[in-house]
């Protein structure tokens, strides 16, 4: 990776970290609805953006391609299926080209999955393993500024 997209990926790293501190509490209330779906939600901001935390400290290529973020495309294993597609942010989803909402129960299990690690993922049908074969940011996390998402 490029120094340039490298600095855009901070950017948008940064820009992410800063709409979950600022938008924090009309996230929850838009996306989470009663108290205990609230409670996973707000945990999940305190991991996320602990995370991300960190990958700005340190940041380099390998970090930033570390763990599944909002921004990252991902390849997993799921019995004999392989499946890639890119996490983004509601506004960018589109799932004719791979591109799922953070907040789709499948891809949200799955945020801040390591490389080679195996999940327990519930679906309507139920539970499987997932094994996430492979992690690359590719630039696109970036949130709607102040807006929501």
């Amino acid at each position: 990776m490029n120094h340039s997209l490298l600095s855009s990926a901070r950017a948008q790293l940064i820009n992410q970290l800063v709409y979950f501190d600022e938008e924090r509490f009309q996230f929850l209330d838009q996306y989470f609805a009663d108290e205990k779906e609230k409670k996973r939600g707000e945990q999940f901001v305190e991991d996320y953006t602990r995370t991300l935390e960190h990958i700005i400290a340190h940041f380099e290529e390998e970090t930033l391609h570390s763990v599944a973020l909002i921004g990252s495309r991902i390849a997993t294993l799921e019995d004999t299926d392989e499946e890639s597609f890119t996490i983004v942010f509601p506004h960018q989803a589109d799932p004719d080209r791979n591109q799922i909402s953070f907040l789709a129960p499948y891809a949200f299990q799955l945020l801040l999955a390591a490389r080679d690690e195996n999940r327990a993922v519930s679906t309507p049908i139920g539970s499987s393993s997932v094994q996430v074969r492979n992690v690359e940011y590719v630039n696109m996390g970036e949130p709607f500024h102040k807006r929501g998402l």
